[in-house]
């Protein structure tokens, strides 16, 4: 649920350096999508020679996907790190306002040469919702197959669409779909279900848009709680159709049940990015009263799911919302929906955003999806 962002660079985040990276928008022009070579983040390219173990569950999902001798060292020493940051980090803050300076702080003092890499190629759109406007970041592909509508992580609390500019310029290069990653407002500001309404708007928007990136398909994802609301925006488009069906949704260790799931309510402070304690706090500014916290509008574990279109689900062995992907991916197989499971051993919660050896793969398989999901 909480941002990469808080704790390390990650690519878009500044923990390499990237060629034309900026504190602020630079040059803009669509990205190219090369033969091949679709990540220009050095670290990434290093480690794609690495052994691989992430697993389908087509390959095969068994006891040796949790073995911890199948975690890569790279990944246990970022587990590690984020860990201390996490314990030296006062909890609970004194504001969510508060909590996103510090955010943003950590972001930036963690960058080498104290700024992240914002892409020269990004620019700003306002999507009409309601009565105002929402804000996004768009990166366009020169020759587009679709449009990509991402949802940042961040606990509903914090984190921004231009937190992860490496990360979406790598998803307009593996896939070919222009993006456009919303900047919705946060919690508790703005917590349910004014968040999900104002998301819902904005993908309505884009569907009904196509034409104006140049493309008819329209696929829709995120990470952690932006998997939450992707997920749910889906399932009310499905009750309530747009102009165009979503084809694809890319799901990255979303918290599908907040009432918490068995893994969840036992991590403790085991280690990584998130904790119980935190990642109730984050549920608590989203959805202030508990009775409303079962909800399948908040909680997608517990609605019906036929209906929906191809989704992947991504999770780390290491993740505490390791059991909301894994419970929602039987639920779906029930419900006869399309969907795809990817467990990566070793891996905590936003792996897919910093460079490791876990990273590129797992990106990758789900470039591959989508761009499978858009040619069928």
């Amino acid at each position: 649920m909480s941002s990469a962002s808080l704790f390390t660079g990650g690519p878009g985040q500044g923990a390499t350096a990237r060629p034309g990276g900026t504190k602020v928008t630079g040059p803009r022009g669509p990205i190219a999508r090369p033969a091949a070579e679709l990540s220009r983040f050095p670290d990434v390219r290093r480690a794609r020679g690495a052994q691989w173990n992430g697993r389908e569950v087509a390959v095969g999902l068994d006891e040796t996907t949790f073995a911890t001798t199948a975690h890569p060292p790279d990944a246990v020493a970022f587990e590690a790190e984020t860990a201390r940051i996490v314990r030296e980090t006062p909890w609970p803050p004194a504001s969510a306002a508060q909590f996103r300076v510090l955010a943003r702080e950590l972001l930036i003092a963690r960058a080498p040469g104290g700024e992240f890499y914002r892409s020269p190629h990004a620019t700003d759109l306002a999507i009409p919702v309601g009565s105002g406007t929402m804000a996004a970041r768009v990166f366009r592909s020169t020759t587009p197959t679709g449009l990509f509508v991402h949802l940042h992580g961040g606990g509903w609390t914090v984190g921004a669409a231009d937190e992860q500019d490496g990360y979406l310029e790598d998803l307009v290069r593996g896939t070919g779909q222009t993006v456009v990653s919303l900047d919705y407002p946060l919690a508790p500001e703005r917590p349910y279900p004014g968040q999900l309404d104002d998301c819902e708007a904005a993908v309505r928007w884009l569907l009904g848009h196509p034409g104006e990136f140049g493309v008819n398909a329209v696929t829709c994802g995120g990470e952690s709680s932006g998997a939450n609301l992707a997920l749910a925006v889906a399932l009310r488009l499905r009750d309530r159709p747009a102009e165009r069906p979503l084809r694809a949704l890319n799901l990255c260790y979303g918290p599908y049940d907040l009432t918490l799931t068995p893994s969840a309510r036992a991590w403790g402070e085991r280690g990584g990015v998130l904790t119980t304690e935190r990642i109730r706090w984050y549920t608590e500014q989203y959805v202030p009263d508990p009775a409303r916290r079962a909800d399948p509008d908040v909680s997608p574990l517990y609605a019906e799911l036929p209906g929906l279109p191809p989704i992947l689900l991504t999770v780390g062995t290491e993740d505490p919302l390791r059991d909301d992907t894994l419970f929602l991916y039987a639920r779906l197989l029930a419900a006869r929906t399309p969907v795809k499971l990817l467990v990566v051993p070793g891996a905590g919660h936003v792996f897919n955003l910093v460079p490791l050896s876990l990273t590129w793969p797992a990106n990758a398989h789900a470039h591959r999806f989508l761009a499978a999901a858009l040619a069928g």
